[in-house]
């Protein structure tokens, strides 16, 4: 007679996610604690848009105002379909208004940094040039 082989109990997603998007243990560990494979846990964090561990983005100031300037041209667009804008109230004014210089420090800090690329640049170019000469005077000589 052959042993049947033990049943599983099924997994408890909602548990896995949540101690997955919590951070708190290992993916090898949760694996462990769940008696599935790490592989599996990962696949179904992808498939499943599960918010990503140890993910570090690059900022980018372009895509984030052109995202500010969705919001805003939203809450304009909202404001004039939804209310009159003789009825708009304070506090449609006051988040317009915060929205809006959002949108203009953003576009000041990119436009700053945009200034200072060229700079870095040309130091770096002038560098490289330098070290060129050098390394082209010890060869001779």
């Amino acid at each position: 007679m052959q042993e049947q082989p033990e049943a599983t109990a099924p997994t408890d997603w909602q548990a896995v996610r949540a101690e997955y998007e919590a951070n708190d243990i290992s993916v090898v560990a949760l694996a462990a604690k769940h008696s599935i494979s790490a592989t599996t846990i990962q696949r179904h964090a992808k498939d499943g848009g599960w918010i990503m561990r140890n993910v570090v983005r690059r900022v980018d100031r372009g895509a984030i105002i052109a995202r500010m300037f969705r919001v805003l041209e939203r809450q304009i667009i909202h404001l004039e379909t939804q209310t009159q804008m003789t009825d708009t109230g304070e506090k449609e004014v006051a988040v317009l208004g915060k929205l809006a210089t959002t949108l203009e420090k953003l576009i000041d800090i990119d436009t700053a940094a945009e200034r200072s690329r060229p700079a870095q640049s040309k130091d770096m170019k002038a560098l490289r040039n330098e070290l060129a000469e050098r390394i082209a005077q010890l060869k001779r000589g």
